[in-house]
């Protein structure tokens, strides 16, 4: 199995399996299975936004710290360049040259 197939169900399995056990222990049958259709409709929205990938890459990163499995983290993001912020002299661009009037307040 390809590492890009492996990171979200590790990711998946990691926010699963201790919610699912803690609920078979604590809950009573009805509401168990209740949890468990909420927390796939939680685990679809997850792996839809990619959540569940960013969580496998995080617990891949840290176990590869500890046991070399050879799996790497795929899909990482590059960190985002910070713009920098319009400094207390310039003044910032509200896409108009009208000057803005308000109405007071009644």
């Amino acid at each position: 199995m390809s590492p890009e197939l492996v990171n979200p169900w590790i990711g998946i399995a990691f926010a699963v399996v201790p919610v699912l056990l803690v609920g078979w222990l604590i809950l009573k049958k009805p509401v168990f299975w209740f949890m468990v259709v909420l927390i796939a409709v939680g685990l679809g929205y997850l792996h839809t936004t990619g959540a569940a990938e960013e969580l496998g890459n995080m617990i891949l990163t840290e176990v590869n710290n500890i046991y070399p499995t050879g799996i790497e983290p795929t899909g990482a993001a590059e960190p985002a360049a910070m713009e920098s912020a319009p400094s207390q002299n310039e003044a910032p661009d509200t896409g108009s040259t009208s000057p803005v009037t308000t109405v007071p307040a009644q």
